[in-house]
Protein backbone atom coordinates (compact mmCIF):
# COMPACT_ATOMS: atom_id res chain seq x y z
CA UNK A 1 0.00 0.00 0.00
CA UNK A 2 2.62 2.39 0.55
CA UNK A 3 4.81 1.78 -2.33
CA UNK A 4 1.67 2.47 -4.22
CA UNK A 5 0.59 5.65 -2.78
CA UNK A 6 4.80 6.75 -3.33
CA UNK A 7 4.29 6.57 -6.76
CA UNK A 8 1.34 8.17 -6.87
CA UNK A 9 3.24 11.00 -5.29
CA UNK A 10 5.71 10.55 -7.21
CA UNK A 11 3.43 10.78 -10.61
CA UNK A 12 0.90 13.02 -9.75
CA UNK A 13 2.69 15.79 -8.03
CA UNK A 14 0.61 17.59 -5.08
CA UNK A 15 1.07 21.03 -6.61
CA UNK A 16 -1.88 19.59 -9.13
CA UNK A 17 -5.36 19.30 -8.57
CA UNK A 18 -5.54 15.81 -8.08
CA UNK A 19 -8.97 15.79 -10.46
CA UNK A 20 -7.79 18.12 -13.09
CA UNK A 21 -3.95 18.31 -13.06
CA UNK A 22 -4.41 22.19 -13.35
CA UNK A 23 -2.58 24.13 -10.45
CA UNK A 24 -4.85 26.94 -9.97
CA UNK A 25 -6.21 27.64 -6.58
CA UNK A 26 -4.66 24.17 -5.09
CA UNK A 27 -4.91 24.10 -1.34
CA UNK A 28 -4.88 21.65 1.12
CA UNK A 29 -7.72 19.71 0.06
CA UNK A 30 -5.48 19.06 -3.49
CA UNK A 31 -8.40 20.35 -5.57
CA UNK A 32 -8.53 23.10 -7.65
CA UNK A 33 -11.39 25.40 -7.49
CA UNK A 34 -12.98 24.82 -10.66
CA UNK A 35 -13.37 21.08 -9.60
CA UNK A 36 -13.90 22.52 -5.91
CA UNK A 37 -16.92 24.29 -6.91
CA UNK A 38 -18.49 20.50 -8.37
CA UNK A 39 -18.37 19.45 -5.22
CA UNK A 40 -21.15 19.99 -3.18
CA UNK A 41 -20.89 19.10 0.86
CA UNK A 42 -23.89 17.45 2.71
CA UNK A 43 -22.19 16.10 5.48
CA UNK A 44 -25.61 13.88 5.67
CA UNK A 45 -26.19 11.27 8.40
CA UNK A 46 -28.24 8.32 7.22
CA UNK A 47 -30.60 5.71 8.92
CA UNK A 48 -29.46 2.05 7.80
CA UNK A 49 -32.37 0.23 9.55
CA UNK A 50 -29.52 -1.52 11.46
CA UNK A 51 -28.98 -2.56 15.30
CA UNK A 52 -25.21 -2.77 14.50
CA UNK A 53 -24.61 0.17 13.10
CA UNK A 54 -25.16 2.84 15.19
CA UNK A 55 -25.13 5.77 13.04
CA UNK A 56 -24.04 6.38 8.98
CA UNK A 57 -22.62 9.51 6.99
CA UNK A 58 -21.31 10.56 3.64
CA UNK A 59 -19.49 13.78 2.80
CA UNK A 60 -20.70 14.99 -0.55
CA UNK A 61 -23.75 14.91 -2.81
CA UNK A 62 -23.66 12.11 -5.84
CA UNK A 63 -23.29 14.01 -9.13
CA UNK A 64 -21.75 13.06 -12.41
CA UNK A 65 -18.66 14.50 -11.62
CA UNK A 66 -18.35 12.47 -8.24
CA UNK A 67 -19.17 9.45 -10.13
CA UNK A 68 -16.48 9.69 -12.85
CA UNK A 69 -14.32 10.40 -10.12
CA UNK A 70 -15.05 7.49 -7.79
CA UNK A 71 -14.71 5.24 -10.80
CA UNK A 72 -11.53 6.30 -11.81
CA UNK A 73 -10.57 5.80 -8.29
CA UNK A 74 -11.44 2.27 -8.17
CA UNK A 75 -10.92 1.39 -11.70
CA UNK A 76 -8.66 3.21 -13.13
CA UNK A 77 -5.65 2.94 -11.07
CA UNK A 78 -6.05 6.43 -10.29
CA UNK A 79 -5.27 5.53 -6.44
CA UNK A 80 -3.77 8.75 -5.27
CA UNK A 81 -7.16 9.98 -5.37
CA UNK A 82 -7.49 9.12 -1.66
CA UNK A 83 -5.97 12.32 -0.93
CA UNK A 84 -9.06 14.20 -2.21
CA UNK A 85 -11.87 11.95 -0.96
CA UNK A 86 -10.00 11.63 2.26
CA UNK A 87 -10.10 15.00 2.60
CA UNK A 88 -13.95 15.24 1.88
CA UNK A 89 -14.05 12.43 4.83
CA UNK A 90 -12.45 14.37 7.60
CA UNK A 91 -14.03 17.47 6.73
CA UNK A 92 -17.58 15.10 7.69
CA UNK A 93 -15.84 13.72 11.01
CA UNK A 94 -15.46 17.55 12.50
CA UNK A 95 -18.36 18.50 11.83
CA UNK A 96 -19.80 15.71 13.52
CA UNK A 97 -16.77 15.49 15.99
CA UNK A 98 -16.16 11.90 15.59
CA UNK A 99 -12.71 12.21 16.53
CA UNK A 100 -13.97 12.41 20.02
CA UNK A 101 -16.42 9.59 19.61
CA UNK A 102 -14.45 7.09 18.01
CA UNK A 103 -11.71 4.40 19.10
CA UNK A 104 -10.32 2.68 15.98
CA UNK A 105 -10.61 2.94 12.09
CA UNK A 106 -11.02 -0.13 9.45
CA UNK A 107 -12.62 -0.23 6.44
CA UNK A 108 -14.93 -2.47 4.12
CA UNK A 109 -12.34 -5.37 2.88
CA UNK A 110 -12.25 -6.77 -0.39
CA UNK A 111 -12.13 -10.37 -1.56
CA UNK A 112 -8.15 -11.01 -2.10
CA UNK A 113 -8.93 -12.23 -5.37
CA UNK A 114 -10.00 -8.81 -6.25
CA UNK A 115 -7.70 -6.90 -4.37
CA UNK A 116 -4.77 -8.28 -6.34
CA UNK A 117 -6.60 -8.20 -9.49
CA UNK A 118 -6.68 -4.51 -8.83
CA UNK A 119 -3.71 -3.65 -7.06
CA UNK A 120 -5.43 -1.93 -4.19
CA UNK A 121 -8.37 -1.52 -1.56
CA UNK A 122 -9.45 2.10 -2.18
CA UNK A 123 -11.71 1.90 1.07
CA UNK A 124 -8.09 0.52 3.00
CA UNK A 125 -6.39 3.92 1.60
CA UNK A 126 -8.73 6.04 2.88
CA UNK A 127 -9.25 4.43 5.96
CA UNK A 128 -5.01 4.58 6.18
CA UNK A 129 -5.52 8.72 5.25
CA UNK A 130 -7.71 8.76 8.02
CA UNK A 131 -6.25 6.69 10.69
CA UNK A 132 -2.65 8.92 9.97
CA UNK A 133 -4.19 12.55 10.08
CA UNK A 134 -6.31 11.81 13.06
CA UNK A 135 -3.88 9.45 15.13
CA UNK A 136 -6.24 6.56 15.66
CA UNK A 137 -5.15 2.69 15.38
CA UNK A 138 -6.36 0.78 11.97
CA UNK A 139 -7.41 -2.23 12.49
CA UNK A 140 -5.36 -3.87 9.11
CA UNK A 141 -6.71 -7.38 8.98
CA UNK A 142 -9.73 -7.98 11.67
CA UNK A 143 -12.50 -7.58 8.97
CA UNK A 144 -11.90 -10.20 6.09
CA UNK A 145 -13.91 -10.68 3.00
CA UNK A 146 -14.46 -14.67 2.54
CA UNK A 147 -16.23 -15.24 0.02
CA UNK A 148 -16.24 -13.52 -3.65
CA UNK A 149 -19.81 -11.69 -4.76
CA UNK A 150 -20.56 -10.03 -7.50
CA UNK A 151 -20.22 -6.11 -7.66
CA UNK A 152 -23.08 -4.42 -5.79
CA UNK A 153 -23.33 -1.59 -8.63
CA UNK A 154 -24.40 -4.29 -10.78
CA UNK A 155 -27.42 -5.84 -9.18
CA UNK A 156 -30.92 -4.96 -8.13
CA UNK A 157 -32.25 -4.01 -5.30
CA UNK A 158 -32.96 -7.58 -4.03
CA UNK A 159 -30.01 -8.48 -4.78
CA UNK A 160 -27.94 -6.04 -3.29
CA UNK A 161 -29.75 -6.60 -0.06
CA UNK A 162 -28.80 -11.12 0.03
CA UNK A 163 -25.14 -10.83 -2.08
CA UNK A 164 -23.53 -9.88 0.92
CA UNK A 165 -24.80 -11.89 3.43
CA UNK A 166 -22.56 -14.18 4.98
CA UNK A 167 -19.19 -12.60 3.08
CA UNK A 168 -17.72 -11.07 6.03
CA UNK A 169 -15.62 -12.56 8.95
CA UNK A 170 -14.01 -10.39 11.87
CA UNK A 171 -10.87 -12.29 13.29
CA UNK A 172 -8.62 -10.78 16.52
CA UNK A 173 -11.27 -9.75 18.05
CA UNK A 174 -9.27 -8.78 21.18
CA UNK A 175 -8.12 -5.70 19.41
CA UNK A 176 -11.27 -4.16 19.26
CA UNK A 177 -13.67 -5.57 21.82
CA UNK A 178 -15.12 -2.93 23.89
CA UNK A 179 -14.33 -0.26 21.01
CA UNK A 180 -16.07 2.12 19.11
CA UNK A 181 -14.81 1.62 15.59
CA UNK A 182 -15.28 3.60 12.22
CA UNK A 183 -15.65 2.13 9.21
CA UNK A 184 -15.10 3.41 5.78
CA UNK A 185 -16.12 2.81 2.39
CA UNK A 186 -16.26 4.87 -0.96
CA UNK A 187 -20.33 4.91 -2.03
CA UNK A 188 -23.10 4.10 0.51
CA UNK A 189 -26.06 2.62 -1.80
CA UNK A 190 -28.59 0.45 -0.04
CA UNK A 191 -26.10 0.06 3.00
CA UNK A 192 -26.04 -3.40 2.80
CA UNK A 193 -22.35 -3.99 2.81
CA UNK A 194 -22.00 -1.63 5.94
CA UNK A 195 -24.68 -3.54 7.84
CA UNK A 196 -23.35 -6.12 7.17
CA UNK A 197 -19.54 -5.47 8.38
CA UNK A 198 -21.25 -3.71 11.32
CA UNK A 199 -22.88 -7.14 12.30
CA UNK A 200 -20.13 -9.43 12.29
CA UNK A 201 -18.08 -6.49 14.34
CA UNK A 202 -20.42 -6.60 16.49
CA UNK A 203 -21.23 -10.13 17.04
CA UNK A 204 -17.67 -10.13 17.63
CA UNK A 205 -17.21 -7.84 20.66
CA UNK A 206 -17.02 -4.52 19.15
CA UNK A 207 -18.64 -1.99 21.69
CA UNK A 208 -20.07 0.17 18.23
CA UNK A 209 -20.11 0.66 14.84
CA UNK A 210 -20.23 3.85 12.58
CA UNK A 211 -19.96 3.70 8.97
CA UNK A 212 -18.84 6.61 6.71
CA UNK A 213 -18.44 6.78 3.07
CA UNK A 214 -17.39 10.09 0.14
CA UNK A 215 -21.05 9.78 -0.81
CA UNK A 216 -24.53 7.79 -1.51
CA UNK A 217 -25.93 6.50 -4.87
CA UNK A 218 -28.92 6.39 -3.20
CA UNK A 219 -31.88 9.18 -1.47
CA UNK A 220 -31.77 8.21 2.33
Amino acid sequence: MGLIKDLGNLLFPEDLCLFCRDNEGIDKEYICRSCKEQVEFLHKEVDLDSPYVEKAYYSVFYNRFLKDHIHDFKYSGKSYLYKAFGHMLLSTIAYYNLEDEIHLISYVPMHRRKEALRGYNQARLLAEYLAKELDKPLLKKNLIKIRHTKDQNKLGKLGRQTNLIDSFKAVDSYQFEGKKILLIDDIITTGATIRECGKVLIEKGAREVYGLAITSSKKF
